[in-house]
């Protein structure tokens, strides 16, 4: 029996790892917004590079957080910073992602307002107005079970845009992507491509670190949950890839779009580029909503409070002004680089931790 608990179990592996291949795929990924700052913006080389940066980074702090789930009760798996660091900070650290939670809902509106605009043409404000209204009146009612229904389209939505990024590949030119990409002038998420590369998986992890250990808590042993990790961390890596070379190799048709997998999947022709936009639409509300629930669900417990509801409209009102203000890409840049630097101090802060718990226990055995 001690033998069959840690055997590896590859049906496991392959559903611990497309559940974090689901959470990281998401409509910044599907977009290619994301891919704009933290990789196209610093060259091909300076994109590989800090792709493998981020490959690495991910597999270890993935490996950890699936790992913790083995090793933690299930209390201790909801509060994680807590574990780490102590109540006090680890209560700071709790609030600080809730505000990036919020803060990822003003992207998801803006966004949606950028994708609406770049498709039809109309104001970015007027398309962010449409998301955030549906928002909106989603979290004020409650509709869970409507979110719930539309978001199985992230499988579809993943399987598409990989799809849409192969195919790009195809009719990919890489020879003038160097002259075209100086004279888009895109905005950089971090000073060098290194630091972009280290900066992209620490803003990931903030968000993974409360689902990743009862993710990890569901497979029999740490040999699954390694495996896993690295299953899940390759593929997602691999199709980030296809997505960054697809847009290098079609800088010309991309241009200064702040959607460019709009304008790949506009390569395979009006339909695909009219469903592409749809999918995007659909995939940015299933996120929105939960967004929005987890920040005012940190604000007022009770979702038909006054308090609830009006954290709802300020939070909206605030979304609704940055995408009038700023474009989607330098509230991307503002708020994931944060975030990014954060986590970085927070990972190393595991690290520490970690290194001291063991200590103490060792000390203990003595």
């Amino acid at each position: 029996m001690e033998n069959e608990s840690k055997k590896l179990q590859l049906s496991t592996v392959i559903k611990l790892g497309g559940a974090f291949i689901g959470t990281c795929i998401g409509s910044g990924f599907a977009t290619g917004s994301e891919c704009l700052s933290f990789f196209i913006a610093y060259g091909i080389k300076g994109a590989v590079g800090a792709l493998l940066i981020s490959f690495v980074i991910y597999f270890l702090f993935t490996r950890e957080l699936f790992n913790k789930g083995q090793e933690l009760p299930p209390e201790q798996c909801t509060s994680l910073f807590t574990y780490y660091f102590g109540k006090t900070i680890g209560t700071i650290l709790d609030w600080f992602c809730a505000i990036l939670v919020g803060g990822c809902y003003l992207i998801m509106i803006s966004g949606a307002g950028t994708t609406l605009h770049q498709y039809f043409g109309i104001p970015v404000v007027a398309g962010s107005a449409i998301m955030a209204a549906a928002a909106v009146l989603t979290v004020w009612f409650g509709l869970r079970r409507l979110t719930s229904i539309i978001g199985l389209i992230s499988p579809f939505m993943a399987a598409l845009t990989i799809i849409v990024g192969c195919l790009s590949l195809t009719r990919a030119d890489f020879s003038a992507a160097a002259a075209t990409l100086e004279t888009l002038h895109l905005s950089k998420a971090a000073p060098s491509w290194w630091i972009s590369g280290i900066l992209y998986p620490c803003f990931c992890m903030l968000t993974l670190a409360p689902a990743l250990p009862a993710m990890g808590a569901t497979a029999p042993n740490k040999k699954t949950t390694s495996f896993a990790a690295a299953f899940g961390v390759t593929f997602f890596h691999a199709a980030l890839a296809v997505v960054v070379m697809a847009i290098f190799g079609n800088l010309r048709v991309v241009g200064a779009s702040q959607v460019p997998n709009l304008e790949l999947a506009g390569l395979l022709g009006p339909a695909t580029r009219l469903l592409f936009m749809v999918v995007i639409v659909l995939a940015i509300y299933t996120t929105a909503c939960p967004m929005a629930w987890g920040f005012c669900g940190k604000i007022a417990k009770n979702e038909k409070s006054a308090k609830y509801r009006a954290c709802i409209l300020l939070l909206t009102v605030v979304g609704m002004i940055c995408s009038y203000l700023f474009p989607l890409g330098t509230l991307i840049n503002f708020m994931y680089s944060i975030s990014g630097y954060v986590g970085a101090v927070v990972s190393v802060g595991m690290i520490i931790s970690n290194i001291v718990k063991k200590r103490k226990i060792k000390q203990a055995k003595q």
